[in-house]
């Protein structure tokens, strides 16, 4: 009876056809071979060169990593397998994670062998049969799972990654598995493809077909709908975190779902089911602060944060934090916690936490929107004026006097540094007519530098004949920056004045345009002309200088001499039909090309740049003369 048993699980497991991954840690291949060989499972290390990532961006990680329930849930899905078991090495033992299509459990064992025995107790394991040793040492496991000196299974994984049949895999990895790899999609990846195309209607026809999918589709779904910006991305994250508890992301989308609603409670109580399942996550303790706030509950709201800089230091969570101390008046706790946010940011958070202040009559965070604006480069003058009428006797009012008196005595400044054809390239002074000009300039800022816009203005005789304009990005707390100013084009030969301005500063320069020049035409698109050998035939300085059109076509002319004597076969004999060597043939061409057979060349290389790209100047003018030729009706 046990016999006839242990013979149907068996014959079970086979029909199944369950996988087991890699586990983590030291021994984690050894451990999942013993554990597949107990299972009758394919070897571990097949998976370690098949498993394939998630369709979106972040993979396993963006669902909390492989090694999780979701992960292991996710695994099932995109394998198809009957079911999926990962194992991680803890301090307190091995932890088994099994997932099947009703779910995934887990559990920690102090050894590998109580393991083996909660897994007979699933009915997954044949009953009383010991968990048998590995068959092979961990270092040669290892080797199989990075795909050195393979055995015929592992070459034919390796050949199906290269797309050369499934060999020996056949019967032996899941179906869907082996499809995927020889270019079968999916329906999940298929969505994603079509969005990576910009296929964006497509793709939300297939999210609507995903959505009452397994995990993986379901999944994919909700991402899909939150990529394509369509609203119902809040009612699938609800759905999305009833249907796959296990999932942090899918509460951390219900969280966002809520903060979109204005729903404070409901955002808190989703953050802290996505604790849960990612107790350390820097993010979820950020996030789940300015739930707290939202809800009123300020002590616990610092809390969070201070355990979300704890865990990851960000802007986000100082910002927060110093919002939540300057409400409770605390003012060398708020700074710090500002003070610290401004070092983080990288210019991208301070947008949210200005906005943040902006709501509060708190006398310190009155104080602190005038700090952080100063401090960012924007107009703190009038905030800091607001801040003393409102509260003349407070504390601070020297501090914010003191600011003032700081901001009038400050400026900003601006240098050229060089004017280049293209960006952060070398000065390419005197310019040509046609020519884009790109001012590289020096600004300063005291105390710090200001937002706005840099501008650059080009005149003729008085007249404005052009004028561009970006705005600065930079860091909080920058005093100096160099950046390139928008471009002018110089429209003919003559002379103009360039202006560059930044705030109150201003730098006039004189320009003279002459004449178009190829060699730099050419240089600006960084176009490189070599000859067969791929030499160069111009140095930058020569491309740019005052005889690099002339340089650039004598040059040339020797290089097609000096490659005629190899234009021997019979499309290169044979009489062209049209082209400016008409009647000729490609090797008399190259022969005596003339000054106006190479500067019409290089004229159509001005435009179709891909003509010379990635060719050598003989190649290029052979092919252009060919298609002229060729393409005549």
């Amino acid at each position: 009876m046990r016999r006839l048993l242990a013979l149907t699980l068996l014959l079970g497991l086979t029909l199944a056809q369950g996988l087991v991954l890699p586990f983590e840690g030291p021994r984690g291949y050894a451990l999942a071979q013993a554990f597949a060989q107990g299972l009758q499972a394919p070897p571990p290390t097949l998976l370690a060169l098949l498993l394939p990532d998630l369709p979106w961006r972040g993979s396993y990680e963006l669902a909390g990593g492989l090694y999780t329930r979701a992960g292991a849930r996710l695994a099932l899905s995109a394998t198809g397998a009957g079911w999926v078991l990962l194992g991680r090495g803890e301090e307190g033992g091995l932890r088994l994670i099994l997932a099947t299509p009703t779910g995934a459990k887990e559990g920690l064992f102090r050894t590998p062998e109580l393991a083996w025995l909660w897994l007979q107790g699933q009915g997954l394991a044949p009953r009383y049969a010991p968990l048998p040793p590995p068959s092979l040492p961990e270092e040669r496991l290892r080797a199989l799972a990075e795909g050195k000196d393979p055995d015929p299974l592992h070459q034919s994984a390796l050949d199906l990654r290269e797309g050369r049949g499934t060999g020996l895999l056949e019967g032996v990895l899941p179906k869907r598995l082996l499809l995927l790899w020889q270019g079968t999609l999916p329906p999940a990846y298929e969505a994603f493809r079509l969005l990576a195309e910009g296929k964006r209607e497509e793709a939300l026809k297939r999210a609507e077909a995903l959505a009452q999918g397994d995990t993986l589709e379901r999944t994919a779904a909700h991402l899909l709908y939150r990529a394509l910006e369509d609203e119902r991305w809040k009612e699938s994250a609800r759905s999305l975190a009833q249907a796959f508890p296990e999932l942090p992301l899918a509460w951390e989308e219900v969280s966002f779902a809520a903060f979109a609603e204005g729903k404070g409670e409901e955002a808190r109580d989703a953050l802290l089911q996505a604790l849960k399942l990612r107790p350390d996550y820097w993010l979820y303790w950020t996030n789940l602060g300015w739930a707290y706030y939202l809800t009123g509950d300020l002590p616990r709201a610092i809390l969070a944060s201070e355990r979300a800089v704890r865990l990851n230091p960000n802007a986000t969570a100082y910002y927060n934090l110093g919002l939540f101390r300057a409400i409770y008046g605390d003012f060398l706790g708020a700074k710090a916690a500002y003070d610290r946010a401004l070092r983080l940011d990288e210019g991208e958070d301070f947008p949210e936490a200005l906005k943040d202040l902006e709501g509060r009559q708190e006398p310190l965070t009155l104080y602190f929107r005038a700090y952080l604006a100063e401090r960012v480069g924007l107009d703190a003058k009038p905030l800091y004026q607001a801040f003393l009428a409102q509260y003349p006797r407070h504390p601070l009012g020297p501090s914010a006097r003191r600011a003032l008196a700081r901001l009038e005595k400050g400026g900003v400044g601006l240098e050229v540094l060089r004017l280049t054809l293209i960006p952060g390239d070398v000065d390419a002074r005197p310019f040509r007519a046609g020519e884009a000009v790109f001012p590289e300039v020096r600004l300063t800022g005291s105390p710090y530098l200001q937002r706005g816009a840099l501008e650059t203005r080009l005149f003729r005789g008085g007249e404005l004949l052009q004028g561009e304009k970006k705005d600065l990005g930079f860091p909080p707390l920058a005093t100096g920056l160099v950046e390139v100013a928008p471009a002018v084009t110089l429209p003919e030969p003559g002379r103009y004045t360039l202006e560059v301005r930044y705030g109150e500063a201003t730098a006039l320069l004189p320009l003279e345009a002459g004449p178009p020049s190829l060699a730099r035409r050419l240089y600006a698109l960084g176009l490189e002309v070599r000859d067969l050998s791929g030499r160069a035939l111009l140095s930058p300085k020569e491309a740019l200088g005052e005889k690099g059109e002339e340089l650039l076509l004598e040059r040339t002319l020797e290089a097609l001499k000096e490659a005629a004597p190899l234009a021997t076969g019979s499309r290169l004999t044979a009489p062209l039909k049209a082209g400016p060597y008409a009647g000729k043939s490609v090797q008399q061409a190259l022969q005596d090309p003339g000054l106006a057979g190479v500067r019409a060349f290089f004229e159509a290389v001005l435009a179709n740049p891909e003509l010379l790209a990635e060719n050598d100047v003989v190649n290029a003018f052979v092919n252009w003369l060919l298609g002229l030729s060729e393409n005549q009706p």
